[in-house]
C-alpha cells in the first residue's frame, strides 16, 4: 500500500502518529521510534511524504512496517509558500468520507503534488466536488452566460434575475480547472487565484457543514 502523509504528531515517548491518505482512504499509522535520531522511520514518517508500507486491510490504525520512501516532494518543501499552499489540498480532505471513491480521488491529489503549481491546489478542490455530491453544472446553453451562482450550483445567464458570484472570465478558469489535466492549466495572477479560491471556499461552506479555519 502507498499513501501521502498529511498530518503527524508525537505519540508516547519516541513514536509518532502519522495520518495518511491512501487509495483505500484515510489511515493512521504508529511510526515506532520515529522521534529518535537513529530511527529509520525518522525521515520516512515526515509530513508531505509519499510512502509505501505493509497494509493491514481490515484495520485503519496499525504499526508502520516495511516502509519505503517514494517521494518527499522536496521541490515543494524548499519553499515555505508552496508548502503552505499545498497543505490546502489536505484541508479539502475534510470533505472526504469513508464511502468515497478513494481509488479515483487519491491519484488526483498525488498528481497535484507531483507536478505542483499553485493552480493545482484549487483545481483539485473543483475536481473533488463531483465525488462528494456537490458538482457545479458548467454546461452552457445558447444563452449569454454572466457567471456562476453558488446557491444554484450552476451557470447563470444575462436574462435571469439570479446574481452571479463570480465573473464570466473567472468562471472560464473554473471550467478549465474542473475538467482539464493539471498540466493544461493556465498560470493565474495572484489576484485571480485568490478570487477563485474564495469562491470555492464559499461554495463548499454554503453546501456542506465544513467551515475552513484559514482562507
Amino acid at each position: 500500500m502507498e499513501g501521502i502523509i498529511y498530518k503527524q504528531h508525537s505519540y508516547k515517548e519516541n513514536d509518532r502518529l502519522i495520518f495518511l491518505y491512501t487509495p483505500r482512504g484515510k489511515i493512521t499509522l504508529i511510526a515506532k521510534g520515529s522521534q529518535k535520531v537513529t530511527s529509520e522511520n525518522r525521515i520516512i514518517a515526515q509530513y508531505l511524504n509519499q510512502i509505501e508500507f505493509k497494509d493491514q486491510p481490515s484495520r485503519d490504525m496499525f504499526i508502520l512496517q516495511d516502509a519505503l520512501l517514494i517521494n518527499s516532494f522536496q521541490a515543494i518543501k524548499a519553499s515555505y509558500e508552496s508548502t503552505l499552499n499545498s497543505s490546502i489540498l489536505f484541508d479539502f480532505l475534510q470533505l472526504v468520507y469513508d464511502h468515497e471513491p478513494h481509488q479515483e480521488i487519491y491519484p488526483l491529489i498525488l498528481n497535484a503534488l507531483t507536478a505542483y503549481q499553485k493552480e493545482n491546489v484549487i483545481a483539485f478542490g473543483f475536481k473533488l466536488l463531483k465525488f462528494i455530491g456537490y458538482p457545479i453544472d458548467l454546461k452552457p446553453t445558447s444563452k449569454k452566460v454572466k457567471g456562476i451562482s453558488i446557491k444554484l450550483s450552476r451557470l447563470v445567464y444575462d436574462d435571469e434575475p439570479e446574481k452571479s458570484d463570480i465573473s464570466i472570465e473567472l468562471a472560464t478558469h473554473i471550467l478549465k480547472m474542473t475538467y482539464l489535466n493539471y498540466d493544461q492549466l493556465e498560470t493565474l495572477s495572484l489576484e485571480a487565484y485568490q478570487h477563485i479560491k474564495k469562491f470555492l471556499y464559499d461554495y463548499i461552506e454554503h453546501h456542506t457543514d465544513i467551515k475552513f479555519t484559514r482562507k
